[in-house]
């Protein structure tokens, strides 16, 4: 099967896993849903992450017992593998659009206001195909080389706006509605556990299960806290009534700070370099679930899979993106209820099944 997986170390896994967790935390999120109720959403990040720990630990404990190296070997035992592995693939085709939709709104409401949403879509489309198509090694060994900047630039995004932050704006208290912050947690997970997930698809190039825990853990632990730590930066710069209409307010802390220093002129250039993070991590999403397609109904090349799931993911925001009535409804369910593809199929994957032989001696 080319699957085109390849091998690679713990540091180029741990930087793969940390750049998805970062770039889906903080702009993978649906702000009227965030921000409906208060500043909470660095509370719900964390909890969120916790979870997905607790998840991927267990999975890999689970594989350590039964032996293999990839969730494709605990999907391959079970009796009902192709119904188990449908809602993960969709899970990463999801948490590959949701970061993609928002950049694409910024950048045609603060950079290319007058360009179509069709025509920067058409830009962002032949980045995935490519990305995709070169594998696993490729993209894990990409975001190595770009994680120093990025985090050098994020960095820079933070410290910039320090003046500018209040606490006055955390409002109201958080921890007031305890039972809202974990159903948002709940919400949160399609975009905590992804990272975690795509590792564990495309587990088989790693050292080992040892190495790919340790990458899973340092990179969901960094991300989740420094998306956490943005989230933060976020609540004491504007109102949680602010933010609820905001699409990207990341970016747009970043271009009020400039606005006040005008000697930081760098805005729309991290704009770029944060959109480069977001489709590689939006490629790792896709590529993975093109592997796990593949090895759940024996596909010998994984190339047009995921291609087939880039062409998905890009039409699905094209169509998504017009606001209407229909489109806003679904957005919304898909925000708010994508856990369950998540949620429903790992305790069924997890539970012992009865012996079959694997898909690879089938085919």
């Amino acid at each position: 099967m080319n699957l085109r997986i390849g091998a690679f170390g713990r540091q180029e896994s741990a930087a793969m896993v940390l750049l998805a967790a970062f770039f889906g935390g903080c702009f993978g999120t649906d702000s009227r849903m965030l921000y409906e109720h208060g500043n909470a959403s660095w509370i719900v990040q964390i909890i969120a992450t916790v979870q997905a720990l607790l998840l991927f630990e267990g999975t890999v404990w689970v594989l350590r017992v039964r032996g293999g190296n990839d969730l494709s070997a605990l999907i391959g035992e079970s009796r009902f593998k192709k119904p188990l592995a449908v809602p993960l693939i969709l899970a990463l085709t999801l948490a590959a659009m949701q970061p993609l939709e928002q950049f694409l709104c910024t950048m045609t409401q603060y950079v290319f206001t007058d360009a179509k949403q069709v025509t920067a879509c058409l830009y962002l489309l032949p980045c995935l195909f490519l990305l995709t198509a070169l594998g696993a090694e490729t993209l894990v060994r990409t975001a190595r080389i770009l994680l120093p900047i990025l985090l050098l630039s994020i960095g820079a995004a933070l410290l910039s706006g320090i003046g500018e932050y209040h606490l006055y704006r955390i409002h109201p208290i958080p921890l007031c509605d305890p039972f809202g912050i974990f159903v948002q947690a709940g919400a949160a997970q399609v975009r905590a556990a992804a990272p975690l997930l795509a590792l564990l698809c495309i587990g088989e190039g790693t050292q080992d299960r040892m190495a790919m825990r340790s990458a899973g853990r340092i990179g969901a632990i960094a991300g989740g806290l420094l998306a956490a730590s943005a989230l933060f930066a976020l609540s004491t710069t504007f109102t949680y009534t602010q933010l609820r209409d905001m699409p990207s307010p990341f970016y747009r802390m970043l271009v009020e700070v400039r606005a006040e220093n005008p000697t930081l002129r760098l805005d729309r250039a991290v704009l770029f370099l944060w959109l480069s993070g977001t489709i590689l991590s939006a490629a790792f999403y896709l590529y993975a679930a093109g592997v796990l397609f593949s090895k759940t109904f024996c596909v010998r090349d994984v190339r047009p899979v995921a291609l087939c799931l880039c062409g998905i993911a890009i039409t699905l925001i094209l169509v998504l993106y017009y606001d209407s009535e229909t489109t806003g409804s679904i957005r919304m369910r898909l925000y708010r209820d994508a856990w369950i593809l998540i949620s429903v199929p790992f305790p069924l994957i997890l539970l012992r099944p009865k012996r079959r032989k694997p898909c690879a001696a089938s085919c």
